[in-house]
């Protein structure tokens, strides 16, 4: 029989047996989205303790239907930061009001109101009604912040700042350096220019992804 009725989960409020099977099973379902932030796999590994269980300034929410998760936020809460850090619906279960419950439920635990949450600028227009609907502000759109020649839109707050390839690169010849790439036959131009900044810059230059 079908489950037609979206279920919503806490991962802290699951037995531990069910943290084995919900760790996998969600890991799989981020990893859909995963080409958007480099590192992302050791970014959410890095979210539990090494029994499956969450940190406690994390939480993760997720919404089942017929069996299947269709939807989830990760959140942090902590001094420092209130943060939705990752907010997904399945594309086959828009308008259907899960988004606007997974934030409801979010801000309930977060227990605060205007949360940062952070998206890329493929996803925006997916949320942004729904963000309006919260009184979510947009307050900055930040280039080449998590992939090269991509858009994080930024709400309820701003980045901390950090070093970015393209700002490192304003006196350098991008013509030549896209020739040279081609040149060299290889097939990631963003490998290509990390591996040029590497070079170029000294041992202070970092890029911390997640």
């Amino acid at each position: 029989m079908i489950n037609n009725k979206e279920i919503y989960i806490k991962y802290s409020e699951l037995s531990s047996e069910e943290r084995v099977f919900y760790y996998d099973l969600i890991c799989r379902y981020v990893g859909k989205f995963s080409w958007e932030y480099p590192g992302f796999f050791q970014w959410y590994s890095s979210l539990f303790l090494d029994n499956y269980q969450l940190m406690n300034d994390r939480e993760i929410i997720v919404c089942e239907k017929d069996f299947s998760i269709v939807g989830l936020a990760i959140l942090k809460s902590n001094a420092v930061e209130k943060k939705i850090c990752t907010l997904r619906v399945d594309n086959r279960f828009r308008g259907q009001g899960i988004g606007k419950k997974l934030i409801g439920l979010s801000l309930e635990w977060l227990e605060y109101d205007t949360p940062i949450i952070t998206m890329h600028k493929t996803k925006q227009y997916q949320f942004s009604k729904l963000l309006d609907f919260y009184g979510f502000k947009l307050e900055q759109k930040q280039p080449h912040y998590y992939r090269l020649f991509n858009i994080e839109y930024v709400y309820n707050g701003i980045l901390p700042d950090k070093k970015i390839v393209l700002n490192q690169l304003k006196v350098a010849n991008l013509q030549g350096l896209c020739k040279s790439f081609i040149d060299t036959g290889r097939d990631s131009f963003e490998a290509y220019l990390g591996d040029y900044i590497r070079t170029k810059f000294d041992n202070r230059t970092r890029f911390n992804i997640i």
